[in-house]
């Protein structure tokens, strides 16, 4: 076993680097132990033996090296792009699981790596494979109970305000698909640098009130500020509806406490299409609340023009 360059090496979960595993050959797999990176293979050994065993003695997370890392995202790409993925013989479980696992992947890497091409045409993918499975189940509900049982909270929840999202949008004179995809990319980003129990405190904030860390305040503009770096990898459109999904109209939203006439219409329509999937998936989708849901959310929000056309166009939409 042979130290590493903890400067080379990247943090993954065994989980999915095991989902994936069939789609490269191998890799190194390397573990901090006492302040020092150990190497427990050569790429030319067989990995997965050495995770499962990490597994059962409670190990959860392993680093890569970089090199290998992207191997690992052009190979998680591959995957949710081969025909195994569309085969009616692969069951939906399994479909639902590998574009869970793509997510919670490619969020881990661009927190360690930041944004680059490979990583955003991975997250367009994901969104479009997710849309894909959504249109072929027998019924939205059935879809939800899948992803439910199969995925996080915060993934169902960006994947439902997308789909909600384009139906909104699609009310619009302007409507075009890239306009969806800036809206999906701000969903699937919003949240990138929150970890589980961040984001359960978030939502529990939501619901509950009460005082929000600091730290949570700042993350829509800590995540737009990294993005604005990689101008050509995201649209502008996309860094604004990441900077304003905590925003409110009266200005007493966070982080920046921007009033009414700083919102765009995109950033109008991705917050209540967000509101809307939060709100209804509290009410345990209890379809009969979406118009005292719709209420609630013009009562907060519906005093802008933006948000007024934003919320017509919803309405339109659950009917």
């Amino acid at each position: 076993m042979d130290n590493a360059d903890s400067g080379l090496l990247v943090k993954m979960e065994i989980r999915h680097l095991i989902k994936f595993a069939e789609k490269f050959a191998g890799i190194e797999v390397h573990l901090p132990v006492s302040g020092k990176f150990i190497k427990l293979n050569y790429s030319s050994d067989h990995f997965v033996e050495i995770l499962r065993k990490l597994q059962q003695k409670e190990v959860s997370e392993v680093y890569v090296k970089e090199v290998d890392c992207r191997r690992i995202i052009e190979h998680v790409e591959k995957a949710m792009s081969s025909s195994t993925f569309y085969d009616p013989k692969t069951m939906e479980e399994q479909r639902v699981e590998a574009v869970n696992a793509a997510m919670e992947t490619v969020k881990s890497i661009i927190n360690q790596l930041g944004v680059e091409p490979e990583t955003v045409k991975l997250l367009k993918t994901i969104n479009s494979r997710a849309m894909t499975l959504l249109s072929e189940s027998p019924s939205i509900f059935s879809f939800i109970k899948q992803f439910k049982k199969n995925c996080s909270e915060e993934f169902l929840l960006s994947i439902l305000t997308n789909y909600i999202m384009a139906l909104v949008i699609d009310k619009f004179p302007w409507r075009s698909e890239q306009v969806k995809e800036k809206g999906a990319l701000a969903s699937m980003m919003c949240d990138m640098t929150l970890s589980k129990d961040d984001f359960k405190i978030m939502r529990d904030w939501q619901k509950n009130g009460g005082v929000l860390p600091e730290n949570l305040r700042r993350h829509p503009s800590d995540i737009a500020d990294s993005l604005k770096k990689n101008r050509l990898l995201i649209p502008i459109e996309t860094i604004t509806i990441i900077e304003q999904h905590h925003e409110l109209p009266d200005g007493k939203g966070f982080p920046a406490g921007i009033n009414a006439n700083r919102f765009n219409q995109l950033s109008a329509i991705f917050i209540v299409s967000q509101q809307f999937t939060e709100q209804l998936h509290d009410a345990s989708y209890n379809y009969e609340k979406r118009t005292e849901i719709i209420q609630h959310i013009r009562t907060k929000y519906g005093s802008a023009k933006m948000f007024e056309k934003a919320l017509d166009a919803l309405l339109k939409v659950v009917d």
